[in-house]
């Protein structure tokens, strides 16, 4: 299978042009108040006294930013950096709140999040070009409406008991050819939509699912593999392999491995695919934030080389930079350069946003049946 963009170039924009359009909107490198100050400020020290408030996901992404990006960051500028844990009700507390007293000054988003965010009108964009590492990021991974920062991204992998298989997994046409009782994503159809697209041959790489006419070759794909059940989140996910009601998953590999690392009860095996899934963590500033100029320069500090490495070190996960230091572990599983990128069927939610209601109602349908 190879992968043709054809005329869709959602997350593949080259450099040059991410801040066309938005040019002048962003004003992240000064001009807005930050609040009452007195005095000049302390260039070794801009942003003193003042606070942003940072949502990113729960769990080791919300660890890593606490133990090692927010000491280095509040050293470095004297602010305080205050994160906040979140998943899916980010985008509900963003509208709960008045609109210029946001939760948060800067969040991560999921794939439909920005879109529906965009559509929203709750983000205030950040300008990718007015960055000083802005050079340094990979055109695979930016957006083609550059309203926000692409920090760190992850692809999905084979995870599976390595006691409970006999064979071992290469692509993910092996679930269709090999697996038996396989355990895939159900919260968030996308995943699992994205990998059948890939296994079918249909149209080239992850086309089926941009198109109605590809959508039933995605749906006969999935309904020929043997699957035990569509897990609801990690946890289930983990239970069904632990407990023998499934072999092997679909999961992500950087959480893939640091459940290797941590459980006693099975042996966790992982392989990531050559043509795979992704995600990209990019974050939004929130529509009021009086801290743009803040959130830029935080938005810099982590596509620093020094942070993308520190990043790196401590969990599994791409980043969005070129010429990072990786562990092993990532360097041997994760697609790095941007050549390698385009293998990576990351989802830009307009893209689907016109078949969303089909594909989820069709998908609810398959689980319901499973």
């Amino acid at each position: 299978m190879s992968n043709s963009l054809g005329s869709r170039h959602s997350r593949r924009a080259v450099l040059t042009t991410a801040g066309a359009g938005i040019a002048g909107l962003a004003g992240c490198t000064g001009g807005e108040t930050q609040g009452a100050t007195t005095g000049d400020v302390d260039p070794s020290a801009p942003f003193r006294n003042k606070t942003l408030r940072f949502s990113t996901w729960s769990g080791t992404n919300a660890t890593v930013f606490e133990e090692e990006i927010k000491p280095a960051y509040e050293e470095k500028t004297g602010g305080t950096l205050e994160i906040v844990p979140g998943w899916a009700e980010i985008l509900a507390k963003i509208r709960a709140a008045p609109a210029d007293d946001p939760p948060y000054d800067l969040t991560v988003t999921g794939k439909s999040q920005h879109y529906i965010g965009v559509q929203e009108g709750l983000w205030e964009p950040l300008d990718v070009n007015a960055l000083e590492n802005a050079d340094r990021l990979k055109p695979a991974l930016l957006r083609d409406d550059p309203i926000s920062v692409p920090v760190a991204y992850g692809v999905m992998c084979y995870a599976y008991d390595e006691q409970a298989i006999d064979w071992q997994p290469e692509s993910w046409a092996d679930l269709q050819e090999k697996a038996t009782d396989a355990v895939l994503p159900g919260s968030f159809w996308p995943n699992a939509l994205q990998m059948a697209a890939i296994v079918s041959e249909r149209m080239p790489f992850d086309e089926e699912l941009y198109s109605p006419t590809g959508h039933d070759a995605i749906y006969e794909t999935l309904q020929s593999i043997d699957t035990a059940k569509y897990y609801t989140g990690a946890q289930d996910l983990w239970t069904a392999l632990d407990q023998g009601i499934g072999t092997v998953g679909q999961y992500f590999f950087a959480y893939s491995k640091q459940k290797q690392e941590t459980t006693e009860t099975m042996d966790i095996g992982y392989h990531v695919p050559t043509e795979t899934v992704g995600y990209i963590d990019d974050y939004h500033a929130v529509r009021g934030t009086d801290r743009l100029e803040m959130a830029a320069d935080f938005m810099d500090f982590l596509l620093s080389p020094e942070m993308q490495s520190t990043y790196a070190s401590a969990f599994n996960m791409g980043m969005a930079t070129e010429d990072v230091d990786y562990p092993t572990a990532t360097t041997e599983n994760v697609p790095l350069t941007n050549e390698a990128l385009q293998n990576v069927s990351f989802l830009e939610w307009a893209d689907i946003a016109e078949y969303s209601e089909t594909l989820t109602e069709r998908f609810n349908g398959l689980k319901s049946s499973t």
